[in-house]
């Protein structure tokens, strides 16, 4: 009876996930936009589908990006910069949710994406990746190449 409650609970969260309109980050680290994956999180940083590396956590906590330009930091807490430009956007990350998802938001109190808390501390590589493939609700704004 107890498995049968853990399978029932795991099929109704991923099936709110599959109808979530914001992107997200599942508990294995995939980012997934409009249900389609479109990268994956690891602990050293980020990866596009094809294994190649995005973004990379140096040793002072750092999001850096393929050229080595300096993208944010590592969450601390609830809260994370993303450098944009000559731009600092602020994140607030929520409390994880029964199944683990948070709330990832912007200064404007927006919810951009909803990310598993096994992923929080590389948070800013996925709003990276999700800046790089046109994602996110500023993206008219933003044309990040």
């Amino acid at each position: 009876m107890k498995n049968l409650l853990i399978a029932l609970m795991l099929f109704t969260s991923f099936c709110s996930l599959a109808q979530t309109k914001v992107p997200y980050v599942d508990y294995k680290g995939h980012i997934y936009y409009q249900n389609k994956q479109i990268g994956n999180l690891t602990k050293e940083g980020s990866l596009d589908n094809n294994g190649k590396v995005v973004t990379k956590v140096n040793g002072n906590g750092e999001i850096i990006d393929s050229n080595g330009k300096q993208l944010g930091k590592l969450a601390k807490g609830s809260s994370f910069v993303y450098y944009f430009n000559d731009k600092t956007e602020k994140y607030t990350i929520g409390k994880p949710s029964h199944n683990g998802m948070c709330e990832v938001k912007n200064s404007d109190g927006q919810t951009v994406m909803l990310l598993h808390n096994n992923y929080k501390q590389q948070v800013a590589c996925a709003i990276h990746c999700l800046h790089e493939n046109h994602c996110m609700p500023s993206d008219a704004e933003h044309k990040h190449k």
